[in-house]
Order: structure tokens, then sequence, then C-alpha cells
């Protein structure tokens, strides 16, 4: 049972973030026909000349957030109750107080509909009512007293629910090609091109969706207790008896909602009539509606599973009926001979009352509201995206056993009893703990980065994975001490890094073994002297081929390995004074110790890498130094251009990326290097024979791209990801999603697994996207950058960013950006000595620069806030024009 205490109102409905498009007539892009919406854009388009900025892109409306005029006022005006019993409640709608009916359970008033009546629920008495308008929906918890909690929905009125609406514009179409020819990023370029930045109603008009499976999980019943829900709403698994083996057409489905249907044939799923959302947007319960443009009915599912770890699902299914019932289809077990109220809509319930879903649905919805924003509260334009990052961490946490890890989300191909394998995937851990970091949950995800360290860092220092299927690269090792330098940083807590040092010791001793090889292997003329050894990932690492020749020698490896080591001494110097602050001078002394010898260490490393990329790039042959582009590892110097492995492409480019080595040309040769191989689409690496990303590591371009000064190409490529490599509602993301129009099932069955990395790309981008640290550079003051990537259409007269305890290493940090016809005001909360210069950045929506700022130094979109301004100051105010 839930505290009603801890219930929290939501009123997101009513924010900014509600409105029908940032600019535009939603209701006139609503109101067409996919055929008439692709022939209105086509209209527009040709008017405009695409090779130069001044003409609109075609764009079709989010219908995952969109709400049509006074569409927001609806959803937000509650009835009150009073006489709340088992079966009934007397209603009220605002403003009519003289008008109270008694409804009755399945009952409407207005377009409430009752759910269900609590006389008793954790004490107080509570009513459930539910509320749907053109593309959304609402469940709203009320008791006599008022609302105390509502869940939002994606789902509104089924006669809506269609294939994504997309543009026919010749060359701008996106559309699989039969095979991969070097071919430059049409709809990226048409989209970079335009007078807009890059957003869901943009670039989602340019392709098919993909349509995945939707998540039903917990927190403790582990991936194989979970659902995963094809398209129509039935579950991928099957029963666990004997008969759902031989006849799985009939009894095989764990969930069927065919068995809770009015009739047969009448709701029969069509390809593309699908919307597979999120409850509330980030919740683990599955909301799915379909919809049958032939018969002209349709059906809503919602299944949840309560807490614990033997708990059953609980499924809801909402039919609408025909309006001619006497068409309905009595066959088998599909229930049509039951008793028909005289309502059009038809609810059943699946392993649990209605009582008991909505119990538990408002358990489920109270405790992850409390989990995100109880740390960091985000208020976005876009609550489309900020839904796919919360839900990206909630997905994941619904993977884990327990404190093991995984890779899959969910149950799939790498789902493997006992944990083995991928299951301990470096890569997969490290981004959870990044994710959680990022979102201020740190104290989340400690426990789980300390149990992978005790039981899966071997004595020797290296992976437990590696000593398995495969061995991983070595700059894992890296990217782990800076998690734990970051953990530090976001949280001081001096304990905690304490039990982290054991292992992170052993992490470093195996390395620097690496390292030491390389010294004295190679002389410093040799580009290998100084570089780590080892493989560059995991699909091309033998442990019975594990030597230092055994691969090419690696500068993502190297790079790492040296921001690992200088993340780590920084911190153990913080650490060192905190210790002292303390009264704990032996452990200040030993922290002190440690960090100068790292810094050291880190500084030579650092100086073998540079020489080692000095004579990789002086040796480059005439073709790569013409065309820019940097190399992989140290004798990669002679190649076309225009060859890209798959491998370089999606995985060693992206380790370089987010290392942050601190070169941004060579930074930019990477890129280069991806565009003249045509290895890209929509900001996206692309590979294979025909397009396909392996968006696991996508978070290494997200990391490229929010370091340069345009900040469109990374919003193109965290645009194109959510909308094409993952399910735009149901957040599903494979590891290698093929472009555009994936399912499950296509191609080989690992490709298409949803797994942790894929799905936290949104998670990572989003908190890049409105705060970006920089790492610290020699001779240059610490900056963090504030709506680096914000577009432009978020700083339109009446929207708002508002973020509350967004961690930086620099302390907890809360701002809100108001914008007015006048200009933007930016209200920041500090920490005492704030010490980083705070770079605010602010993209007018006609594309001019900044005339005056009341405080800081002007940039034409950004103001600068020098860390001596902030330095005495809690409470900043800034007027920019």
């Amino acid at each position: 049972m839930i505290n009603r205490r801890t219930f929290l109102l939501q009123s997101a409905l009513v924010s900014a973030s509600a409105v029908a498009l940032p600019w535009g007539s939603a209701k006139a892009a609503d109101s067409l026909s996919p055929g008439e919406h692709s022939a209105s854009l086509s209209a527009r388009r040709d008017t405009s000349d695409p090779g130069s900025r001044g003409y609109s892109p075609a764009r079709i409306a989010n219908e995952y957030s969109l709400l049509l005029p006074g569409e927001a006022e609806s959803l937000g005006q509650f009835p009150s109750v009073s006489g709340i019993q088992a079966d009934s409640v007397v209603a009220v709608l605002p403003g009519k107080r003289n008008a109270s009916r008694r409804l009755q359970v399945g009952e409407e008033l207005d377009g409430w509909r009752l759910l269900a009546s609590f006389p008793f629920l954790n004490g107080t008495a509570t009513a459930v009512l539910e509320k749907h308008v053109s593309h959304r929906g609402i469940i709203v918890y009320v008791t006599e007293q008022g609302p105390i909690m509502t869940i939002q929905k994606a789902i509104g009125d089924l006669a809506n629910i269609r294939p994504r609406p997309v543009t026919t514009l010749e060359g701008i179409h996106f559309k699989r090609p039969a095979s991969f020819p070097a071919q430059p990023d049409g709809p990226g370029n048409y989209i970079l091109n335009s007078d807009q930045d890059p957003c869901y109603e943009n670039v989602a008009a340019l392709g098919a969706e993909l349509i995945g499976w939707t998540l039903v999980a917990n927190e403790e019943a582990g991936p194989q207790k979970s659902l995963w829900l094809e398209a129509d709403g039935r579950s991928r698994q099957l029963r666990e008896n004997s008969e759902g083996q031989w006849a799985p057409d009939l009894t095989g489905r764990f969930f069927d909602p065919v068995r809770l249907l009015p009739s047969e044939y009448l709701y029969d799923y069509v390809p593309g009539y699908s919307k597979r959302t999120l409850l509330g947007g980030y919740l683990p319960v599955a909301n799915i509606g379909t919809w049958n443009p032939r018969f002209k009915v349709g059906y809503e599912v919602m299944v949840l599973l309560p807490p614990g770890s033997e708990a059953k699902p609980i499924a809801r299914v909402r039919a609408l009926l025909p309006k001619e019932k006497r068409d309905l289809i009595p066959a088998g077990d599909s229930n049509a001979n039951q008793a028909l109220s005289s309502s059009e809509w038809q609810d059943r319930y699946s392993n649990g009352s209605a009582e008991e879903f909505y119990s538990a649905l408002a358990g489920i919805g109270n405790r992850w509201r409390h989990f995100f924003e109880d740390r960091m509260r985000v208020e976005i334009p876009d609550s489309w995206l900020l839904d796919a990052a919360r839900a990206g961490i909630t997905l994941c946490r619904c993977s884990y056993q327990g404190l093991e890890p995984t890779y899959q989300i969910g149950e799939g191909a790498y789902t493997k009893i006992p944990v083995r394998s991928h299951a301990l995937f470096p890569v997969a851990h490290y981004e959870f703990v990044w994710a959680h970091q990022l979102w201020n949950l740190t104290a989340e995800a400690d426990p789980y980065f300390e149990h992978y360290l005790e039981h899966y860092i071997l004595p020797d220092g290296n992976f437990l994975y590696n000593t398995q299927d495969q061995v991983e690269a070595p700059l894992n090792a890296g990217v782990f001490l800076e998690n734990s330098a970051r953990a530090y940083d976001y949280t001081r807590d001096l304990d905690a890094l304490e039990r982290r040092l054991p292992a992170l010791g052993r992490m470093i001793a195996f390395i620097l073994e690496r390292y030491r090889y390389g010294l004295r292997a190679f002389p410093e003329a040799d580009p290998r002297h100084g570089l780590i050894w080892g493989s560059p990932e995991a699909d091309l690492g033998d442990p019975q081929n594990d030597y230092p020749e055994s691969h090419p020698w690696y500068y993502q490896n190297a790079a790492w390995i040296w921001r690992g080591l200088s993340e780590h001494q920084r911190v153990l110097a913080r650490a060192s004074q905190d210790a002292g602050a303390k009264g704990n001078s032996v452990l200040a002394q030993e922290l002190q110790r440690e960090s100068d010898a790292t810094r050291q260490l880190a500084a030579e490393m650092r100086a073998n890498i540079e020489r080692s990329l000095r004579m990789a790039m002086a040796a480059r042959n005439p073709q790569m130094k013409q065309a820019g582009i940097t190399p992989f590892h140290a004798f990669d110097t002679q190649r076309r251009p225009e060859e890209l492995s798959s491998y370089e492409n999606h995985r060693f480019m992206m380790d370089w990326w987010t290392a942050d080595w601190g070169d941004a040309e060579l930074d930019l040769g990477h890129f280069r290097h991806r565009t003249i191989a045509g290895e890209q689409l929509l900001g996206m690496n692309t590979d294979g024979h025909y397009p396909r990303t392996s968006n696991f590591m996508e978070h290494g371009t997200l990391a490229g791209r929010i370091r340069q000064p345009d900040y469109r190409p990374f919003l193109l490529a965290l645009y194109g990801n959510v909308c094409f490599a993952m399910d735009s509602g149901s957040r599903y993301a494979p590891e290698d999603a093929l472009l555009p129009g994936n399912y499950p099932g296509e191609g080989s069955p690992y490709a298409w697994s949803a797994v942790i990395n894929s799905t936290l790309q949104p998670t990572l981008g989003l908190r890049w996207l409105l705060c970006f640290e920089e790492h610290d550079r020699p001779g240059t003051v610490p900056t963090v950058h504030l709506q680096k990537a914000a577009p432009k259409h978020w700083f339109a007269t009446g929207q708002h960013i508002r973020v509350e305890d967004c961690p930086t290493r620099f302390g907890l940090l809360s701002w809100t950006t108001e914008s007015a016809a006048t200009g933007w005001q930016v209200a920041l909360t500090l920490p005492a000595n704030y010490a980083a210069d705070i770079l605010i950045h602010i993209h007018p929506p006609g594309g001019q620069a900044l005339r005056n700022t009341s405080l800081g130094k002007l940039q034409p979109t950004a103001v600068r806030l020098p860390a001596t301004l902030l330095a005495s100051k809690r409470e900043i105010v800034v007027r920019v024009t």
C-alpha cells in the first residue's frame, strides 16, 4: 500500500511543455491524413531552396506529447468527489457545485470515467478517474480533499492511432536501400541546412518509425520474470506449460489481449496501427493502443508487474465496442457472450481486479516519480525527450537482477543464466553508473558500482568478463576510474571512495604492466612507445590470443587510460583535503602521496601519447593528410579516406570521443572520416551492407558533438537516435538498429536485442544538452555550460527551462530560464564558492545575436559568468536581450 503523505500532485499537463507544437498550427497538421500531410509538406518545400538556410523542413506533430488547444485545461479540471463507496462515488465538475452525480464504476461525467473506487486505500477513501483527448490521456487519484496523484498517458482517442506520417519528398524521404554505397548524409543535411533546429517534428518526418516491443517489469523480478509485449499487446513470452508448447497459437502466450476482447476479427492488428508507450512516459508499465481502420474499433492494453521477485503481471484491456453490437462475433474464449453495458467501452482485467491493478499502479507511479524528482527536477519544452531520458534509467534498473549486472533490457538473446559473458559487459555497466551520476542518482548507483568492483574485478586487476568468451578493451579501466572520480565529486563520500580504492588499485596495476611493456619494448622513435596493448573491442578479442602483438596499438586505449588516471589523481588530492579537514591526517597523507604519483604518471603518459600521435599524423599518406582524417592506431597511416571498417566507425572513434583527449582537430578528423566514407545518416554512425547503426556506443558521437561550437549536429544525432534507433514510445532500443523502420525479429537476434547502452543514449544526451562540464584544461578556467545544445524554439516567448539540483563537480546547480517577448531571464542558485565559470547559452528563435546582459560577459549566443563573480554569491539573476 502507498503512504498518502508521500503522494505528489503532478501538474506538468498545464505547463508550457503542453503546447501543441513549438510553432505553427498543430490542429492543421493533425487533421491531415498521411497522404494529405505529405502532399502539403511537398508543396511547402518545393517553394524553397535546400542549398541554404531559409526554408522550413517537412514536419509532423509529435503525437506522443501533442495537446490541441484547450485540451491541457480539459485534462487539468478534475472532478471533486465525495461519498466514496466500493463501487461508486459522488462526482462534481469544477464550477458546478449544484450538479453532483453519483457515478458507478465504468460510468462517465464530462469524459471523466470512474475506473475504481477505494473506501480504504492506505487509510484514505480514493477514487480513480480517467479521461482522454485527441492524442493523450490522464489517470487521476482523487480523495475528498482533492487530487493526490496523476499519471499521464500518451494514448488518447484510439481512432487517431496510425503509422507515422512521413514526407515523400524525392531525395529527402529516408528509405532503406538494398545495399550501402558511400553516400552523403542527405536527410541530415536537409535538416541542418534549414532554418529550424533538429527536433522530433522535423527529424521523425523523414522516415518510418522503429516498431519495438514494450517492457513490463519491476526492480526485483529480473529479466526472465518480465514481459515483452508486441505491437498488438501480446506477450512475446509463452506460458510455462506443456500445452503452451504444442499449441502456442491457442494457449501459448503468457498474456494475450484477444482473450479479453468482446469479439474476434474486428480487432485484428493492422501493421502500423499501434501506439506503444510507457505509462506516465517512463514507468515500467506497458500502455499500448491499437486501431482497426476497417472496422473502426480498437483497444488499449495496460500491463504492470507489481513489486516482488515472484510477482505476476496484472493487465487491463479497454475495448471500444462497435456501434452495432450485433457485429460481435462470439467464438472460443473471446467473451463476446458476456453481458455488455450501455457504454461504448468494455473494461476487463486479467490476473487481478481493478482495485488490485490501480493500487499497484499507484505504488509504481509514486515510487518512480519520487526516484527522479526528489533528486533532480527537470522541466523542458520537450516533455517527450525528458520521458526518454528517464525511461532509460527505469528500464535499465528493471533489467538488473538485484545488484547483478546485465547487458540486455528485459529477457532476450543476451540474457544468460548463469550470468556470464555479455551480462558482465564493462561498457554496459560503466554507462549504467555514468547515466545515474549525471542525473544526481550517484547514491542510487554506488551499490551497483561497488558490487561490480568487488565481484567482477579479478585479483590481477582484469575484468572477470575478459577471462571467459572474449577480451574487452583495457580502456574500460579508465572509464571506471572516471566514474569513481565523478562519484566522489558529486557526493564527497570519503567512505565510499575508500571502499573502491583496493579494486581500482588492482585495475591500475594491471594497466601499468601493459603500459610499461611498451616503454621497455620500443624506443622513443617507435610510435608504440608509451601506448597500451590490448584488444580494442570484445568481439575482436580472444583470450587465447591476448598478447602485445595481437592487435594494433590503438589510441583510444591510451587516451582513456590517461583520462581515467588524470581524473583519479585529481579526486585523490581533493579527498586528501577532505580527510585532513576531518582530522584523519594519516589517510590524508596516504591519499596525497598516491595523488602525486598518479599525477606524475598521467603527465608522463600524456607526453608519450602526444609524441606517438605526432609521428602517426606526420606519416599519413597524402590522401589522408588532404582529407584531414585521424589515425586509429600507431601505424594507421596508409589508407584511402573512403575506407572505414564497421568497428572503427561504431566503436573505436566512439571511445576516442568519450575520452575527450582535448585536441579538437583530432576529434574533427574522425568526423571527417565518417562523412567521407558515407558512414552516417541523420548524424548517427551506420555500418553494414545496408544502413544499420550500432547505437550502443552512440554516446561517443554525442560526446564529440557537444564539444563543437555548432550545437545543431549534436541535436541531429540525438533526435536521429531517439526517432529511428529506438521505438519513439516504448523506448525499445536494439543494439544494431536497421534504419529506418526496424522491428524485433529482423536480422540477427543479437542485433535486435534491446541493450543497456542503446537505451541510455537519450539519458546521457539530454543531460549534456542541459549541463555539460568541460574537463580541466591546462591554463584555462574550468567551465560549466548550461543549455549548450538547447534548440532555438525552446527559447520562444512563453517557454521555460528549469533544472533543480543538477550535480557538477563544483556542487549542485539549479537554474530557470524564462523566455518573454522582451528577452530572457535566467535565475541561478549556487553552492558557496562555485569554482568554475558558468556559460549560459541562449539561442534566439530568430537566430540573431544577443545584444545585452545585466551581468557577466556577453557573447553572440551566450553569457559567461566568471568564477570570480560567482564566488561570493548564492543567488544570481541574469537578464539578457
